[in-house]
């Protein structure tokens, strides 16, 4: 399961090229539009503040659901992966929702929104924050429940977590989760893709990427 972006974004029918990668070497994708994806109406969009990586969680579950009941898929072989509130989501799903993924790459995420929110001052990603989760000074137990970093202990699902090695407001969001699984001593991988911001654009690195990721999910999802 591919999760978008945004979280106010979506995925409409157009050719998609990480899709097709995986879809070519034997993976059925699962793209879905969640609640909180743009396009359906604000009353869908709006249907996320206050329960980031909870309510929304419960549509990716859903849609694990749906693809456990399709003649053609393993249900007990299921991956996600996604980048920015992709990576967020997969975060989310391995930890507020253990075991329910066979395998978890969270793609440039963010674990800690506490911590976001106290050492960032930029104005832009914390609006949109106090937008979906409400005013931090009177909502900071919402923030927190909604970081993922806070229930790393959960983690069942073996986890690879990806960046790139430039700067960008919470570019140390998938270090700080990376050091939460290890004083937890989780298994997972990490890589950091040099030459890039937080978010892994150049074509090189997205061609390792991609064959990175591969490996991963054939690791946990196929056979032998």
């Amino acid at each position: 399961m591919w999760i978008h972006g945004g979280p106010t974004s979506q995925f409409n029918d157009t050719f998609q090229q990480h899709v097709q990668f995986f879809a070519d070497r034997g993976y059925a994708v699962l793209l879905p539009n969640i609640r909180g994806s743009s396009g359906y109406g604000k009353a869908f969009e709006d249907a996320n503040n206050g329960c980031w990586g909870h309510c929304d969680l419960e549509d990716v579950l859903a849609g694990a659901e749906y693809l456990k009941a399709l003649p053609y898929v393993d249900p007990d072989r299921i991956g996600i992966t996604g980048t920015s509130y992709g990576g967020i989501m997969s975060m989310n799903a391995a930890t507020f929702a253990p075991g329910a993924f066979q395998a978890s790459i969270a793609a440039s995420g963010y674990a800690d929104w506490v911590h976001f929110y106290r050492a960032e001052n930029e104005l832009r990603h914390v609006k949109l924050l106090e937008y979906e989760l409400g005013p931090f000074e009177t909502s900071e137990q919402v923030w927190a429940a909604s970081s993922s970093i806070n229930a790393v202990s959960e983690v069942a699902t073996p986890m690879f977590l990806l960046h790139g090695q430039g700067l960008y407001p919470g570019s140390d969001q998938t270090e700080l989760f990376a050091r939460a699984l290890e004083n937890q001593y989780k298994p997972f991988r990490y890589e950091v893709y040099e030459g890039e911001t937080y978010y892994v654009g150049g074509r090189s690195n997205r061609r390792q990427m991609l064959l990175d990721m591969l490996a991963f999910f054939d690791q946990f999802l196929k056979d032998g």
